[in-house]
């Protein structure tokens, strides 16, 4: 085997490093989660992995037992002897949902989503669409704190809102 120049050393492509994006959904929920685990570890809390990316054997455990729509966080804990629990559909920040006039944008992935809120909010869950990661921990402190405010600054950060959910429900 002939040796190589210094010259056609520095020709020779390597691979480029794969850059981890931090900003994706995946990434946020991960984050999402270990705040949770670290300000609240005693939380009864569970997390649907249906949007990061799974091995083959792993996707079809998933699919065994998680239907279409199940939002991506459920915590199990009673919130002013009214919901019996939350529940987040997270979105990664950035993320456009909603048209101006309030409506959902034309998606069936979102669709589904809003269904499975809606019926969740009718057995007293209080649940929604949360985009971003610190009105995520806005919303989960509120709700497992309990406080005075907790409503308005959970209906601030919760898509849609409260009020729309219930009319939802009323048309049904």
């Amino acid at each position: 085997m002939k040796p190589i120049t210094p010259k056609q050393f520095k020709q020779i492509k390597t691979p480029k490093k794969r850059v981890k994006k931090t900003n994706t959904e995946e990434h946020e929920q991960k984050l999402l989660c270990e705040w949770v685990k670290k300000n609240y570890p005693n939380v009864l809390y569970t997390v649907d992995l249906g949007g990061i990316r799974l091995t083959m054997g792993q996707r079809v455990v998933m699919k065994s037992r998680a239907k279409r729509g199940h939002p991506d966080l459920m915590f199990q804990e009673w919130f002013l002897d009214k919901y019996c629990g939350l529940a987040i559909e997270f979105k990664r920040t950035g993320t456009q949902l909603f048209k101006l006039d309030g409506t959902l944008r034309k998606d069936e992935h979102h669709e589904e989503q809003l269904s499975y809120l809606i019926a969740l909010k009718e057995r007293y869950w209080l649940a929604g669409f949360v985009v971003g990661l610190e009105p995520a921990k806005e919303v989960i402190k509120a709700y497992l704190e309990a406080h005075d405010t907790s409503l308005s600054i959970i209906n601030k950060h919760i898509y849609p809102k409260l009020k729309t959910i219930n009319q939802n429900i009323k048309t049904k």
